[in-house]
């Protein structure tokens, strides 16, 4: 018999925080701040979720019942996260599987945010770059020349980014708090750091050349299309073998929910159950593959992340 299993988030400080996720999610922590709520993510040894009803680290668990996966990759395959970034981040890129592999010994990282919040905030995010070749990129980043380096791209709240691996993006944060979904790595490249001389954050030049594309790869803010079924709006982000699954679930009431494959679901506002199972703010449940249909309970915001292998 398939059952629920509850997922422990994870917190990290970033020098780049504030306190907005410890104050709208009530985290009980001694970190100065929280940049980055791990709801779902499984990198050995670093960064690994507990599962509540076992024990184990989110990867162990993976690996000794990937039937409630259904899932061919060796290595569990999702991330999701919740962040607010209210300083500056670094300038940076994220490489793509076949570098992280050869360099790293793991995955490399695509990812998409949204945030969380709709309140008719218009921005414009350093996102991608302008120029021609290598050599002029380099230049660029030599002359701290950013207006010539970066492209720009205009989102709105609710909009949907997604970011390829090798794309170029970072900088100031506007203190939204947003969702992140994306491939289990945590590889980032930065090849500017606002002058920081801090150890834990280098700069890696060679390897941000190295996977930097020319030209950039296409890249845009996508509106969201939500589709309303009784009690609830729901709205599919992303959808790519190989990559993620990124969904939200608005539940106003109850409905019926039905998903093939596993899914994590966090709560992101207000509080209800899934399957029976109640979900708070800010807690995280797995819904295995094969679990079948299952009821969604109450007034609440969540965000959902799953996965399907890419075929060979």
């Amino acid at each position: 018999m398939k059952r629920i299993y509850h997922i422990e988030p994870m917190y990290k400080s970033f020098i780049w925080a504030g306190r907005k996720l410890i104050d709208r999610f009530g985290i009980d922590t001694d970190l100065p701040n929280v940049g980055t709520i791990y709801c779902v993510i499984a990198l050995p040894g670093e960064l690994d979720n507990i599962v509540r009803e076992t024990g184990e680290p989110l990867s162990a668990f993976y690996a000794s019942n990937r039937e409630l996966f259904a899932c061919s990759d060796e290595v569990f395959p999702v991330r999701m996260t919740i962040t607010c970034n209210e300083g500056f981040q670094s300038y940076q890129l994220h490489p793509d599987d076949a570098y992280a592999l050869a360099h790293e010994g793991c995955r490399g990282k695509v990812s998409g945010a949204v945030t969380l919040d709709d309140e008719g905030h218009v921005g414009t995010w350093l996102f991608g770059h302008k120029v021609a070749s290598l050599e002029e990129f380099k230049d660029c980043v030599e002359r701290r020349d950013w207006n010539r380096l970066f492209d720009t791209l205009t989102v709105h709240d609710g909009d949907f980014v997604h970011t390829p691996a090798g794309v170029i993006h970072g900088g100031n944060g506007a203190g939204a708090v947003s969702a992140t979904f994306g491939t289990n790595g945590d590889i980032t490249y930065r090849f500017f750091d606002n002058d920081r001389d801090d150890p834990t954050r280098p700069l890696a030049l060679d390897d941000v050349y190295a996977c930097v594309h020319f030209p950039e790869v296409p890249f845009r803010a996508e509106p969201p299309h939500p589709v309303q079924v009784p009690g609830m709006k729901l709205i599919t982000y992303h959808d790519v073998d190989g990559e993620y699954v990124a969904l939200r679930m608005k539940v106003e009431g109850e409905t019926s929910f039905g998903y093939d494959s596993f899914l994590f679901i966090t709560c992101v506002a207000g509080a209800g159950s899934v399957g029976g199972t109640p979900i708070g703010l800010g807690e995280t449940l797995l819904v295995p593959a094969g679990f079948g249909s299952f009821e969604l309970q109450g007034d609440m915001d969540c965000i959902a992340i799953s996965y399907h292998a890419k075929e060979a």
